[in-house]
Order: C-alpha cells, then structure tokens, then sequence
C-alpha cells in the first residue's frame, strides 16, 4: 500500500522525467499538469482518511474472527450528555473508549474521573479540536496533545498512549507529532454520522445495515441523538450476535503506559 514517502519518490521522478522531456520539446509543458492534479488528489484523499494510513499508520479496525465491536466516543466530556451515556453503558455492562477533548477535561474533571472509574479507557482528542488543527504547526500540535496529556494525568492518573486525530484528518506534521510522543493512532471502521443526522432510523440503520466482526464504531458523546439511540444501537448489536468489548481488548493493545 503506498504511503506519503512512496508516493512523493514517485512524484519526484515523474517530475524529474518530464522535466528532462521538456528541455528537449518545451512545448508539450502542459504535460506538467496531469501528476501534479493527480499527486493534489491522492494527497488529500491520504489526508482525509484515516483508513489508508497515507501519512499516520493508524488502527481502524481488528482482524478478529469473533463477533467483537467496540464503541468508542468522541469530544467529550460534557455534562448531560457523558453521564448520561456512562449510566447506559453501565447498565448494560459496557465497557468503551472515550477520545477526549482537553478543555472539555477541564471544564468537567469529574466526568473524567467517572469515566475512569467505571472501566473505560481514556485516549487524547487533542485540546481544542480546532477546525483548523490540521493546519497547525508540529510544534502547535505536540503542544495540544500535551496539554491534554497533562490534564488526563492530573485527574486519574494515567498516561495515555491513545490519540484519534481531530476529524480524523492527517498530514506530515501530525505524523511527526505522534512519532514524538509516541502515541498509537486510533481511526474507526464504522461511521454512524451522528454529528450530521438528525434522524434516529438512519443513525441505527447505518450500525444494523453495515456492522461487520473487528469493528470500532465511531460515536460522540456530544450528540442528543447519540445518547437518545444508544440503548437502540446496543440492543441491535446484541441482537446481531455481536459482543461489544473495550477498545484495547479488541486490538490487544495497552491503553496506558
């Protein structure tokens, strides 16, 4: 599968091809044109999805045989929606994992803290989730996911190895970012779009219609829809023969240092 560094050798020597072409024929310069739109196209499908591991070997999905999920939710904590869905979660003798947002931490350190209690696992969100993060400096980025490590410290008292990118967007500078704090990046193989629906069929369609063994389903804990269908979400993978574990034991991976 290529990644950025193969695909930008190969994009050097196409251009370096043409290049010795044109000194010869300088009038067939619009030959140019075709691998730099095709380079800008596979540089921002790379970039918007996190399945490819274009620029950030990440973990979407586990190659288990066994009819395992994991629910992991994104953004929080937030006060009326987080706990609400712990109480589900609980209820049904769920664990999860939660991506969070360090100003969210900061705002509702409690939420956090039961989060931890009752057997989820935390991962880094970053600490502003800007819409614009992707366009940050290295610098910039090791900065937020440094906050947001010190503040997850703070309150349970682990250090998370788990980042899902903002949006799940990539690039070179994230990529180098990760490498240096040595975190693991967590995309997700099924998207429920519960930040767009607003429709509860079509939330829980998408879960009945595509749910498949090794999926990690992409929730956020900000949504009034998300908490409103969950007890629904969970009572269709159940009823699919499915059982829904934590993240890490799905993965086999360590959630802390």
């Amino acid at each position: 599968m290529l990644d950025y560094k193969k695909t930008r050798s190969i994009f050097y020597s196409i251009m370096a091809i043409i290049a010795i072409v044109l000194l010869f024929n300088l009038h067939l310069w619009y030959i140019i044109l075709l691998p730099i739109f095709v380079y800008i196209i596979v540089l921002i499908y790379g970039s918007i999805s996190i399945q490819s591991n274009f620029f950030v070997p990440s973990i979407s999905f586990s190659k288990i045989e066994k009819k395992h999920v994991a629910l992991t939710f994104d953004d929080g904590p937030i006060q009326g929606k987080t706990d609400l869905i712990i109480n589900i979660l609980k209820k049904n003798n769920i664990e999860a994992a939660f991506f969070c947002i360090g100003s969210n931490i900061k705002q509702n350190p409690d939420l956090l803290k039961k989060l931890d209690l009752n057997g989820h696992i935390i991962g880094n969100h970053s600490f502003n989730h800007h819409f614009l993060f992707d366009l940050l400096s290295e610098e910039k980025m090791i900065l937020e996911l440094k906050q947001t490590h010190k503040i997850i410290k703070e309150q349970i008292d682990k250090d998370v190895l788990l980042f899902r990118p903002p949006y799940g967007v990539t690039n070179p500078s994230l990529a180098n970012a990760i490498s240096k704090l040595q975190y693991q990046s967590i995309g997700w193989s099924l998207r429920t779009m519960d930040t767009s629906t607003k429709l509860e069929q079509k939330l829980v369609s998408k879960i009945e219609s595509n749910l498949k063994s090794g999926d990690i389903i992409l929730l956020h804990d900000t949504i009034e829809l998300t908490v409103m269908s969950l007890q629904k979400i969970i009572d269709i993978i159940k009823n699919k023969g499915f059982e829904i574990i934590r993240l890490d034991k799905l993965l086999n991976i360590k959630a802390y240092a």
